[in-house]
Formats: structure tokens, sequence, C-alpha cells
């Protein structure tokens, strides 16, 4: 009986006991309670003040060396300022005593503290705590973190003082220790590891901190658009995947092309299976961060979570991708348009290229052949078999019937290539116009019937 009696009560205590202690925490001569930064005292009486909702001010006067405990610590336009209970808000004056309690015991009543840079002008980790090794920006999270062929990041203490260690993958290591009021301790909650969306337009951020930079992204290219400009808002609808962590209300999270950032957690909800949808044409899914790729064909069936105005988050197979927002059908598509004819209509005078080495145009010089200076020329021909076309050197042989999944050869020089036609669209606006049974080829290259080129990695058809 007392052997089970025994064992009971070893698992009551387990089941109630914090996981923190609630032990009386003492430091300088008083006791320190949770969330306090430090505590001052003031070298002769003076009156402090804090706002009001409504915009008016309660007053207060503290006496000469009676002590009071630092809850938040703000710093800006070069100022500080000290925030006492109540609300009571004091600026760092020589009136002002301040002593700093050690960030090891402030971090001492967390279970899994997280540290952020709470200095609106940044911070630096300090080698030998004088030398500033480090540069750390308003909002930084100070986290443990390993992310393969890019980075370590250690968060440690030393005698009572906090410690910051960063290491690149080619070798470059710095470490140094972070002034203690300029970071602000809050818990740190485990959260799952599922998708989400945006539910309105929203930013990035580098860090969980309102006011923290907002992260660039850059939305996919089109033809029209071959270096699409970097944006700081990700549209309603935008997909990311949580990194299993929430921190002072922000849940961390992985973009779906790769950046790593905050967002807050009221702002995300997880997205569902929305049903089956349809490809429309052959594609390119992409995992999350290009981390893994699948060519998907015309009808193909895949599930459908969520879009924005750019990408669409789907599964196949129960791994998740994102393709183009306008692969995607609801119905069944139409099958695949089949290339009647590749040659020049007759109205063809000329077609002008846009390069890194400026424009290029090239003019009808004979029935399927056209040139430009220096030597440049482009050449169509066709036979029984298949569809030629020869742009400087670089030839391109279209099996027939030429429609999706049909064999190209390329040759350049002595270096043959085959791929084959990834998809056949129906209609495709350009820089240089509307095309109609545009052919995407699995070189990532663009053509159009009665044309050629319209777009590979080089060259950009502009006007003709």
């Amino acid at each position: 009986m007392k052997k089970y009696s025994l064992v009971l009560l070893i698992i009551v205590v387990f089941f109630i006991s914090p996981t923190k202690s609630n032990a009386q925490v003492s430091w300088d001569g008083a006791e320190v309670v949770k969330g306090q930064t430090g505590k001052m005292t003031f070298s002769k009486d003076v009156k402090v003040y804090k706002k009001n909702s409504n915009g008016t001010y309660n007053s207060m006067t503290v006496k000469r060396n009676n002590f009071f405990r630092v809850y938040n610590i703000e710093k800006y336009d070069q100022k500080t300022f000290y925030w006492m209970s109540s609300g009571y808000r004091v600026q760092a004056t020589d009136l002002v005593i301040f002593k700093e309690v050690p960030t090891e015991i402030r971090s001492s009543f967390y279970n899994n503290p997280a540290y952020i840079v709470s200095n609106r002008q940044g911070t630096k980790a300090y080698f030998e705590e004088k030398y500033p090794i480090i540069d750390l920006a308003y909002g930084q999270h100070l986290l443990n973190e390993h992310v393969p062929r890019n980075y370590s990041a250690e968060v440690y203490f030393d005698k009572g003082k906090l410690n910051y260690f960063y290491s690149l993958e080619e070798g470059n290591e710095v470490n140094g220790v972070v002034d203690g009021t300029d970071i602000r301790i809050v818990e740190t909650t485990t959260r799952d590891k599922g998708y989400y969306a945006v539910t309105t337009d929203t930013q990035l951020l580098m860090g969980p901190m309102n006011g923290a930079r907002a992260i660039e992204w850059n939305p996919p290219s089109t033809l029209n658009d071959v270096n699409s400009l970097n944006k700081f808002v990700y549209p309603k609808g935008s997909a990311f995947q949580s990194l299993g962590m929430e921190v002072n209300g922000y849940l961390r999270v992985q973009s779906i092309t790769g950046e790593r950032g905050y967002m807050p957690a009221n702002l995300l909800e997880p997205v569902n299976n929305q049903g089956k949808r349809y490809i429309r044409y052959g594609v390119v899914a992409k995992g999350i961060d290009d981390s893994q790729q699948l060519e998907l064909k015309r009808f193909d069936e895949v599930s459908f979570y969520t879009e924005n105005e750019y990408i669409a988050l789907i599964a196949v197979n129960g791994k998740m991708y994102t393709v183009p927002k306008n692969v995607i059908a609801i119905k069944m598509p139409n099958e695949s348009p089949v290339i009647i004819s590749f040659l020049p209509n007759e109205r063809l005078q000329k077609l002008e290229y846009q390069n890194i080495a400026g424009n290029r145009v090239y003019k009808r010089t004979a029935n399927n052949h056209f040139t430009a200076e220096d030597s440049y020329y482009i050449t169509y021909h066709e036979t029984d078999q298949a569809f030629n076309f020869d742009m400087n050197g670089v030839k391109y042989s279209f099996a027939k019937p030429l429609k999706e999944g049909a064999i190209i050869t390329r040759l350049s020089g002595t270096t043959q290539d085959q791929g084959y036609v990834r998809a056949i669209h129906y209609s495709l606006t350009t820089p240089a116009g509307t095309f109609e049974n545009v052919v995407e080829t699995s070189f990532d290259q663009f053509f159009a019937p009665g044309y050629g080129l319209l777009a590979n990695t080089s060259d950009r058809l502009i006007s003709f």
C-alpha cells in the first residue's frame, strides 16, 4: 500500500509542479519580478507624468532615494525613457539613477525566452564589451538557429550578460555581448508547422515587433516584366509555412519564395483543401523556397489551397507546391492546340530584339530569312517531320505534330540538347503585342507561330 501511495504522490507532484520556480528572486537587495528590466531612484524629489487615453495627463511626485521598478525601456532620437508601473514614464536625466537587472536574471522568469532588440535606433554586439562587431536592427529576434548552407546563430549567457554568436557557412564567425537594456524578453509559444494564408495585404517583418523592417520580395516575372520590381507587401491570400513559433503576437513563417520573417498571428488563417483543380497547360510546380520542382502537364489533377494575384498553393501526392495563378482551372481544360505552321507570314518585314548589349533589328532579306548588322541572322525552314528555327547559329527543331509534349532538339555548336514543348498558350501578351498559340519550351523559351522566338534568357522581342 505504501508503495502505491508513493507512486501516486510522485505523479501528483509531477503534474502540479510549474515549469519555472515561483520562488522569490532577489537582486541588489530587492525582489525582482517578471518583466522588470531594472530599478531606479532619484537624486531629488521630482514629478513624473503619465498620458491617459483621452489625452490628459496624471502626475505623481516621487521622493528622493525611493526605489522604483522599471518595466520597459524606450530608446529613440538619442533619448532614453524608463517606464514605471501604472504607465508613468521618465526620461533619463542626471536626476535619474538607473540600475539594470542582469539579463540572465530577467530571462529566468520565462520557460522559453525570446530576445528582441527594442532599441529603435538598433544596437550592437560588442567584442570584449567595447568593440562593436555585429549590427542588430530594431525588432531583430536573437535566437538559436541553424539554416543549412546559410548560417548558424546562438544566444548564450556569460557572467550574466547576453552574448550573440553568428557564423556564415563559408566560415566567417562573430561573437559579442549585447546591452541588456536594448533587449525585450517575451515568452515563445510553440505552434504547428502548417500552411497559412494572410487575410489582408500584409508586410513580412524581419522581427516580431511593430515597426521592424519589412522584407522585400520579388513577384514572379512575366514576359511583360522580365525583371519584376521588389515589393514590400504580400497580397491577400499569400501562403506561408509556419516555422513553429509565435513570439510577441507574431508567427514566424517562411514565404513560398523562401523569405523568413514574422507576421501578426491574428492576420493569418490556416489553409484547407478547397477541392480538385486541373492544370490548364504544362508548368513547373515549385516547392517552398524552390527546394524541389515538379513538371505538371495539361489535365493533371491537383488539390487547391489558396492563391493571391500571382501564385496558387496546391498539393500533389501530399506535397505542397506553387504554380502561377492562371494555370489552375476548375473545369477540365480543352485539348492542346496543334501548330499548323511556324513559317513567318508574308507581311512580317522586321524583328527587333532587346538584350543586354542593346537592341538588334533583323530585316527580311529573303523569303524565310532575316539579317541584322554584324552577320546576325534568323532562318525558318519546314519539313514533313519538323519545324526548324535558326537564330545566330543556335538551331531548334520542333517535331511534328507540334503540340504539348512534342520533342524539341536544340543544337548550339557541337552541343545538342533535347527538350519538349511544355505548354501551348492560347493567347499571350508581351511588350511586342498579343500572340496566339505561343509555344513554351522546357528550355524556358517562348516561340510564336509566324514570328519565331519571343523571349529567352538573353533576347526578347519588343517590336516587329
